[in-house]
């Protein structure tokens, strides 16, 4: 599966209130090698967006965001399709633009790996894990509103007011 083929089959679903049941419905009618090519496109998309200021942004739309409700946000954050994406992380601010509502999306993270067990009886492999130790860029202070109003304006300016 190329990135495009896996953007296309986000886009399919993503304005979707549960993106996950209609990713899941593509992913079973897919060979078991693609839902493996998926995840490593889905794992790659998790991993590049490991960003200090995208967590800002989780910590600012959630009113706080532990390690597990970063994860949950990041695999929203793919489940909202390319544009969204791509917006979260090379601009992260600029998702102030976007309404994102209840962004977190746990169950969006595990679909291949339950599609590839109910067709195959087999987990799903994955590589070595190549997830970054840190997120990239500077660590900050999310509680400190003057630190966010610099750093993430217009966010700050639309959640903090």
């Amino acid at each position: 599966m190329t990135e495009e083929q896996f953007w296309e089959l986000i886009e399919k679903c993503k304005d979707s209130e549960e993106p996950e049941v209609g990713v899941k419905e593509l992913l079973m009618k897919l060979q078991p090698e693609e839902i493996e090519s998926y995840q490593t496109n889905f794992d790659e998309k998790f991993d590049k967006a490991y960003i200090w200021d995208l967590w800002a942004v989780a910590y600012i739309v959630g009113e706080g965001c532990s390690d597990d409700g970063f994860t949950d946000f990041r695999y929203g954050l793919i489940s909202k399709g390319k544009e969204i994406y791509q917006t979260g992380v090379t601009s992260p601010d600029s998702l102030a633009d976007f309404e994102l509502g209840d962004i977190e999306n746990e169950s969006f993270g595990y679909v291949a790996q339950e599609v590839y067990e109910e067709k195959t009886s087999q987990e799903l492999p994955r590589g070595e894990s190549q997830h970054p130790a840190d997120p990239i860029g500077d660590d900050w202070d999310f509680d400190d509103e003057d630190e966010c109003l610099k750093r993430m304006p217009k966010i700050s300016k639309k959640l903090l007011d």
